[in-house]
């Protein structure tokens, strides 16, 4: 595992337990979402994959997974010219989930 995966994925982690897991309810069967928000890594100009959103996500999806949440859908939404510089994008991925 490389060492800009090896950042990516301890943010992840950070970001489940700080924000995630304190605002996922109760598995009651009912449909929840939770919305995360994240940027793309610092140069995206390649054709390719977008590996930091990619495995930041994963990590969140897995780790739900893991408590027992069924991931119903994944959607997200891009916005342009995003960050301190104007030249990132930002995501907003809604995940439903039960």
């Amino acid at each position: 595992m490389g060492f800009l995966k090896n950042v990516q994925l301890s943010a992840s982690d950070n970001v489940f337990k700080k924000e995630v897991l304190p605002n996922l309810k109760e598995k009651d069967g009912f449909k929840h979402v939770i919305m995360i928000t994240s940027f793309s890594k610092w140069i995206n100009q390649n054709f390719g994959v977008e590996s930091k959103y990619t495995n930041q996500l994963d990590n969140i999806l897995t780790e739900m997974q893991k408590m027992g949440y069924e991931i119903e859908n994944a959607e997200h939404t891009t916005l342009k010219n995003q960050g301190l510089f104007g030249d990132m994008e930002g995501f907003h991925t809604l995940i439903t989930y039960k």
